[in-house]
């Protein structure tokens, strides 16, 4: 408890500290002289769209502008960095359903990378992985890789999803290497709109859906918005189901035009009867001499199939500008998330007790986890000029406390366990024995960050300069093992300088250059706990934003080195199955992403985006590894898809598009049979608005989407080749939605 104590009082000394100094820089900047400077010789105008939003909604699957990548109401075209956004308007188009789901036409990265599934959001960015490491409106979500209880948003309650690719740590802290997924959730309007929806989908099931926002009172002073969500839907696996009842409401109170504050609330409700995706190589990715397993095989049993998670969150957002020079914003949420599963699965060690056959060796698992974050985020920002110079300064300090409590159990391990399964005639209602926790572990994280950021303008030049220093301490504390505590203290200031011009013509050539860390959980095979895993990053590209026209084009080139990785002990006893690691490891991605988005004429939409990738794990102590790729990071990723409203059928859209990755590796032995295949899939969709067929139906539209069109059979991954390490993809899958507006 003193330890405790100890350091939430240093916390919040270095929290008040911030603050004082803050305010200090806020009353020498805003006093009187500051209106004396001089106006600049050229001013560059902005560009932007009439009544166009850094946070949505946007018209069409053309974002101009993000909050996310700066903390600023930015556009992308003065960005030195690659930014994708996913806008309302694409998500349904392409019929998305999950987060991973409406990234899958996202340059470098991996979307649903371990196959199909509906408990979470798996998304890879250049061979890094996020799991656990997600933002929602630029806060931390609850999360660890080790803890099942990470939330998983549902995209119905989202303007956007933004990824800001590379290091983001110089105004996020810890981030993953490979970038930062950012969820930009539906606010409040004054402008009336309400929809109800329905939807199904060929496998069976039903979803519900409202969301309604408008003015409370007449003048605007007060908004709502409520967003809710029934669902219990069937999908490619027998007896699965994917249920979930989830509401977010808002409001808003806007007593002036300079200040604001949004109330706002989450809950969702997970109880989905899950089959686990432990498929074995022999049978999916390999041959097997009893037949492929089928991807409907339900792979638990009735009697040991639960997975119940329960997330909420609550939380503000206020603004307020004090003058024409200075405002200030402040981000609080508080949330959580519980989880609890029992389950029969095969057994990711051993899937067969001998040659491969049609029965599977099972296991049950059992867990009881919870994932809570406390994050608040103030900022000061000032628009000034000096001489020629113009500036938006950003200084910000920003708090989190995260606590990930984990408990899991695996009758591997000794205690009993199902009986085999035969997937040509698999029999259910057996006897499913419940382990005892093998791992039980407490782990809180405190982490503070003060960072500064100037944006100078130029005549047509724009340059971005960050800093940021973070103090970073994680308590782990291992109740298997007794009341050992480890402490990993961490501090790291981190950068980022950028440099842009912008041309007439549209074209903005950017050049980049920044830094980033992440504290690691854990500690080696002797106690001792892990430092930072660091990052630094060189970019270099152009971004064209046509004149007159809704489009956005970027290339960048980038070059990411990562020190600090984890590696296998070489002293570990099992190295291809690594329960100990030591940090000696350093990889690096360099590579090329393309990403297109453009409304070509008012009847076509079109999107293209590529990405290279060409990694190398430099150090490791995994003989297997050294010099090869990275795992999980194919080296061609490209998609292209078109979305077309013929003038010879008013109301009629339809669309179709094709993603498609090269081969890669998921394994760490780099086993050449395990290689996952090259693959290409085929979506198509189309939308009627019944309203251009008679003005009584107004507001109704009916969309269906068909994904994976040709049915493609495919596996995600494969860990390893004698267990239960493989996925299959996502099959076909039609949905139809039906929706009225009003």
């Amino acid at each position: 408890m003193m330890g405790h104590y100890s350091v939430t009082r240093k916390y919040a000394r270095h929290l008040a500290c911030g603050v004082c100094v803050l305010g200090g820089l806020f009353n020498q900047l805003s006093i009187p002289a500051m209106a004396q400077v001089a106006e600049p010789t050229t001013r560059l105008e902005r560009i932007t769209v009439e009544d166009e939003n850094a946070r949505g909604p946007d018209a069409g699957i053309v974002a101009k502008k993000s909050a996310t990548a700066a903390k600023t109401d930015t556009p992308l075209l003065e960005t030195p960095q690659a930014v994708n956004v996913v806008t309302r308007d694409q998500m349904e188009a392409q019929g998305a359903s999950s987060v991973s789901e409406a990234l899958r036409y996202t340059p470098g990265v991996q979307a649903e990378a371990n196959g199909y599934d509906v408990r979470y959001d798996w998304l890879w960015m250049r061979g890094f992985n996020t799991y656990g490491t997600m933002w929602l409106d630029g806060l931390v979500l609850p999360g660890d890789p080790q803890n099942y209880a990470t939330p998983s948003i549902d995209p119905y309650t989202l303007e956007r999803v933004e990824v800001i690719k590379g290091p983001a740590s110089v105004l996020y802290g810890r981030t993953v290497p490979g970038g930062l997924v950012n969820l930009v959730s539906k606010r409040p309007r004054e402008t009336t709109y309400r929809e109800a929806s329905v939807r199904t989908s060929a496998f069976g099931g039903i979803e519900g859906a409202v969301d309604m926002t408008g003015a409370l009172t007449e003048d605007g002073t007060w908004l709502y918005r409520f967003t809710g969500l029934a669902r219990n839907m069937h999908g490619q696996i027998d007896m699965e189901r994917d249920r979930s009842l989830l509401v977010a409401p808002s409001i808003t109170w806007n007593p002036s035009t300079d200040t604001s504050l949004t109330l706002y609330g989450y809950y969702q409700r997970d109880r989905d009867v899950f089959s686990p995706r432990f498929y074995p190589a022999a049978g999916t990715l390999l041959p097997n001499p009893a037949g492929p397993i089928p991807r409907d095989i339900f792979m638990a049993d009735p009697n040991a199939d639960s997975f119940n998670r329960d997330f909420y969150a609550l939380g503000y957002e206020f603004s307020h500008r004090f003058n024409e020079t200075w405002s200030m914003r402040q981000n609080l949420r508080y949330s959580r998330s519980e989880q609890d599963m029992f389950l029969a699965l095969v057994n990711p060690a051993f899937a067969y007790a001998g040659a491969p056959s049609n029965e599977l060796s099972r296991v049950s698992a059992v867990s009881d986890d919870s994932a809570s974050a406390f994050a608040v985020d103030t900022q000061f920002e000032a628009e000034f000029a000096t001489g020629a110079l113009e500036h938006t300064a950003l200084f910000g300090i920003d708090y989190v406390r995260g606590v990930s409590d984990t408990n899991f159990g695996n009758s591997a391990f000794g205690d009993p366990v199902p009986p085999p399964l035969d997937y040509t005639d698999p029999e259910y209602g057996v006897d499913v024995p419940v382990p005892a926790f093998q791992r039980s572990g407490l782990q809180t994280q405190n982490q503070i960050g003060f960072y500064l950021q100037d944006q100078v303008r130029y005549d047509r030049w724009v340059g971005t300069f960050g800093l940021r220093y973070d103090m970073s301490e994680i308590e782990t504390v291992d109740r298997m093992g007794g009341t050992s505590a480890t402490n990993n203290e961490d501090e790291k200031l981190t950068g980022r300088v950028g440099l842009a011009y912008l041309f007439d013509n549209g074209l903005a050539p950017y050049v980049s250059y920044s830094t980033g860390f992440l504290p690691l959980l854990g500690t080696d095979r002797h106690g001792d706990p892990f430092k930072a895993q660091t990052t630094r990053q060189f970019e270099v590209g152009v971004k064209y934003e046509p004149a007159g026209a809704r489009g956005m084009v970027a290339v960048s080139y980038f070059d990411l080195t990562v020190e600090n990785a984890l590696t296998p002990d070489p002293t570990d006893p099992r190295p291809t199955r690594p329960s100990n690691y030591v940090q000696t490891g350093e990889q690096r991605v360099r590579g090329i992403e393309i990403e297109g988005k453009y409304e070509l004429t008012p009847e076509i939409d079109i999107l293209a985006a590529y990405a290279y990738s060409d990694s190398e794990v430099i150090r490791t102590n995994n003989p297997a590894a050294l010099g090869r790729e990275m795992e999980r990071l194919p080296k061609h990723q490209g998609s292209l898809w078109v979305q077309y409203r013929p003038d010879l059928i008013p109301g009629l859209a339809v669309s179709a598009g094709v993603r498609a990755t090269s081969s890669y590796q998921t394994d760490v032995t780099y086993l050449p049979e395990l290689r996952i295949p090259s693959r290409a899939l085929v979506d198509i969709g189309a939308e009627y608005d019944f309203g251009a067929l008679n003005a009584d139906y107004e507001g109704t539209k009916l969309r269906v989407n068909v994904t994976n069109l040709f049915d493609k059979r495919y596996v995600s991954h494969c860990l390893n080749i004698t267990g239960g390490s493989c996925n299959y993809g996502a099959g076909r899958t039609i949905t139809a939605n039906l929706k009225y507006t009003w």
